[in-house]
């Protein structure tokens, strides 16, 4: 596709899509703006297992992100206090499609007297330990998912730019001009100069800069299925050991993260306005941690998205096209998969099909996202709300009736570049306590007969060492090597 394309947003979502259009297509010029006065609060980040395939076909060496980036090693998100038990949404990848999508494994747990959910998940899923074969390949990860300094990252993927000829340009954009007679963009106004190009990407953040103010695309609202719009962020220590998830806490009115870096930790309160505000939420973090915390940032949000992502020579992508909420990461994911599916549908030049997949991207994600608050906790008036009031999205209401009377199935839930299928929604109603456990007993009875990958017996065969511990030696090794 030989054609100039100026992405707008130099944060992360605008360096993945100029890597991605690098490797892929045959563009005369791809060109980044961004703006340095616009500043990037690296307070981390996590990613979905899509990452490693973003690094993957951009050729991006894991071992030198993880290094580069701060990064640490991340196999799930860990959830406490979301119901009377905690729980790992961490997918064993050997059970993936196995007997063509029927997850017996994991069936096999929920019998009558129902299993600890500990035995959901791999033994040392829960603990913070890596396994030493990572050393017999060390350009390969034992996970497919990482914890990122956002700033770091942020600098490391322009460097990468930079390096394979993408432009980056520092500037201020004031505006755009409309072609009148196509409805297309025609130039960028910045600050020190004007710029043209064939087609734009808007990566420029919740300021939906050209797909929403200039070519006035509707966003689409989804906040009357979502009980939570505001969040703030703060950084804390480096913690003694690295945890290996991505922690997610229930609070009094939403959810706090807690994501390890490199010589940092990466914090944040995720909550309803309605009940609470900014300064409350502080104060109730502050008692959680037992301690005074500065506040990095704070924001709003509605969740949702824009009505079309591809709209005449112009597609959104990141924050300026959706955006959910922090929760299970999908972020950097959702970037990705979009990105793959404009690829995909930008040489046929096939609109329609290219925005039907975005959306069911984002249904996709939306509906995972809700079923998190199918919970059974109702000790605080925001709690009580989620479970008796929350409004289900169609869809996802459909697919529940379904599994109300049978485990889920891998083919109940099939999207082009979709980040989430039924093997993890079992992770999650079954941490939550959500199936009924006589009706997926009856059904495991037909097929108890099959063999069960017992993935106890074959983990515990794996030395492994603490988490920390290997990524401070992967940074001495590294350290080292650069000054030899």
């Amino acid at each position: 596709m030989d054609i100039d394309v100026i992405i707008v947003g130099g944060g992360n979502a605008g360096f993945i899509s100029a890597l991605m259009l690098r490797a892929s297509l045959k563009c005369k010029s791809i060109k980044v703006i961004e703006s340095k006065k616009i500043g990037t609060v690296g307070v981390g980040e996590s990613s979905t297992e899509h990452f490693a395939g973003f690094c993957d076909s951009v050729g991006i060496d894991i071992l030198e992100l993880i290094l580069r980036a701060k990064a640490t090693f991340k196999n799930g998100v860990y959830f406490s206090k979301w119901s009377d038990e905690d729980f790992l949404h961490n997918v064993d990848t050997t059970t993936v499609g196995h007997s063509a999508g029927y997850h017996f494994p994991y069936l096999h747990q929920t019998d009558v007297n129902r299993r600890p959910n500990i035995e959901m998940n791999r033994k040392g899923a829960w603990e913070n330990q890596v396994p030493l074969s990572f050393f017999n390949d060390m350009g390969n990860s034992p996970t497919n998912q990482f914890h990122f300094d956002t700033l770091e990252l942020n600098n490391y993927l322009r460097e990468k730019c930079i390096e394979r000829g993408i432009e980056v340009v520092d500037d201020e954009l004031q505006g755009a001009r409309i072609d009148h007679e196509t409805g297309d963009i025609d130039i960028l106004s910045g600050k020190i100069k004007e710029y043209k190009a064939d087609f734009y990407i808007d990566c420029s953040g919740f300021a939906r800069l050209l797909l929403g103010k200039t070519l006035g695309v509707k966003w689409k609202s989804y906040s009357e299925y979502l009980p939570l719009n505001s969040a703030i962020s703060f950084p804390t220590e480096e913690m003694e050991e690295y945890n290996i998830y991505t922690k997610s806490t229930a609070r009094d009115y939403g959810w706090s993260w807690q994501i390890p870096t490199q010589d940092r930790t990466g914090n944040g309160y995720v909550f309803c306005d309605r009940f609470i505000d900014e300064d409350q939420a502080h104060q109730e973090m502050e008692k959680a941690y037992g301690r005074k915390l500065d506040i990095a940032k704070t924001f709003k949000f509605d969740a949702g998205r824009m009505e079309k992502a591809w709209y005449k020579n112009c597609y959104g992508l990141g924050l300026s096209q959706s955006f959910v909420e922090p929760l299970e990461a999908t972020s950097i994911g959702s970037v990705i998969q979009q990105m793959f599916a404009f690829i995909h549908y930008l040489p046929s030049n096939s609109v329609d099909e290219c925005n039907q997949a975005v959306n069911d991207i984002f249904d996709n994600i939306f509906d995972y996202v809700q079923a998190h608050y199918l919970v059974k906790r109702e000790d605080t008036p925001f709690w009580k709300e989620v479970k008796y009031d929350l409004k289900l999205t169609p869809s996802l209401e459909s697919q529940l009736n379904v599994w109300k009377g049978r485990f889920p199935q891998g083919a109940d839930l099939t999207f082009k570049w979709g980040l989430f299928n039924s093997i993890n929604y079992i992770l999650i109603l079954y941490g939550l306590k959500w199936f009924d456990n006589e009706v997926m007993s009856r059904e495991f009875q037909h097929i108890k007969h099959m063999h069960i990958i017992d993935w106890n017996e074959t983990s515990r065969k794996v030395p492994h060492m603490s988490h920390k511990q290997l990524i401070k030696q992967l940074v001495m090794t590294y350290n080292l090597n650069k000054e030899n």
